[in-house]
């Protein structure tokens, strides 16, 4: 078989597709990226990847830089399966596959860059709304901090109206589909009245370059919901979609730049519930089921089907990130 390298994203890019052409959609999506991004790894060998030694494999697993132990884990797997196949189509120069005795979590640790922040403490978070001029920019942060999200596309988020107010500190949320009801704090609460009662949007945080001819401010789109997108030739029904939270997100990165390097909703997301898991640490030196299961509800963490009852999918959130050691390491550096 030649190992012809192609111009496109993949070294020996017929057996590749042969591959992903045999996985499901979903599965497919995550094995084109890593494939793709093995190909340098491949070039310097010389040879398919369903062919590297342990060495050879370890280093493209450095090479993909996973910043959390669920990166790295997706990686390790996909990475097997793809030599087992390699092996069942008779291309791998032997039938062992050096990772079949590695799947552990000691393992999957060793290629986590750790310069990578992926977790941020309370007082971090409040210093990145700190800075944000626009409610409309700060709420997201906040509101995701203390477990509003939804099921895809940030909806529960985007689907908060006035309406949603139950009383002082508990809001309504919405996926479209299912409802819940959760406590806030005060400064989710201020916030929210804040971004709903703002009217302009002030561009660049109030920072703007001398030379910039447009208008320093622009106008939000009114309607009921709290976050909102600045009117335009385009107009809205009045509800923004997902891009509108990865843009303010992105924004608060940019008033940031110095310290915050990386910033996304899921990390958002984990530092609050880390910040929770803390709490109940901090209250009774452990963390036991019955907090799993509170941060689980407060999150909207899915349910899955064990021995006939439903119960909250946490494990692997707490084997990634939501445990006692992470606890330590981001709050007691």
């Amino acid at each position: 078989m030649s190992n012809k390298i192609y111009e496109g994203g993949y070294f020996n890019e017929y057996q590749k597709m042969r591959y992903v052409n045999s996985l499901p959609e979903t599965t497919s999506l995550q094995a084109r990226r890593i494939l793709s991004r093995a190909k340098s790894i491949e070039e310097t060998y010389g040879q398919d990847l369903y062919n590297f030694t342990l060495d050879q494999i370890e280093n493209l697993l450095h090479y993909l830089n996973p910043s959390t132990l669920n990166a790295s884990r997706s990686n390790f797997y996909m990475v097997q399966n793809y030599i087992r196949w390699g092996i069942e189509q008779d291309l791998r120069d032997t039938n062992i596959n050096p990772l079949d005795v590695l799947a552990e979590n000691n393992y999957f640790k060793k290629f986590i860059d750790i310069s990578k922040k992926s977790l941020y403490t309370k007082d971090e978070i409040d210093s990145m709304i700190s800075v944000c001029v626009n409610a409309q920019d700060a709420f997201p942060i906040i509101a995701i901090f203390e477990g509003v999200f939804g099921k895809s596309g940030y909806d529960e988020l985007l689907n908060l109206k006035r309406q949603s107010i139950v009383s002082e500190n508990l809001i309504s949320l919405t996926d479209g589909e299912h409802e819940r009801v959760i406590n806030v704090s005060s400064d989710f609460m201020n916030l929210m009245y804040k971004a709903l009662d703002q009217k302009t949007y002030i561009k660049k945080n109030g920072i703007l370059k001398p030379t910039m001819r447009s208008s320093a401010e622009a106008n939000l789109e009114q309607s009921d919901y709290v976050l909102r997108n600045v009117i335009t030739r385009s107009q809205t029904n009045g509800k923004a979609d997902k891009f509108l939270i990865q843009r303010r997100i992105a924004a608060v990165k940019s008033y940031n730049d110095d310290w915050v390097r990386v910033l996304s909703p899921y990390i958002i997301r984990n530092s609050g519930m880390l910040y929770m898991a803390k709490s109940f640490y901090d209250k009774h030196g452990e963390i036991k089921k019955d907090h799993y299961e509170e941060i689980s509800e407060k999150f909207g963490i899915s349910k899955v089907m064990n021995n006939g009852y439903e119960v909250y999918n946490y494990h692997r959130l707490k084997e990634d990130f939501l445990n006692v050691e992470t606890i330590i390491k981001v709050y007691e550096q």
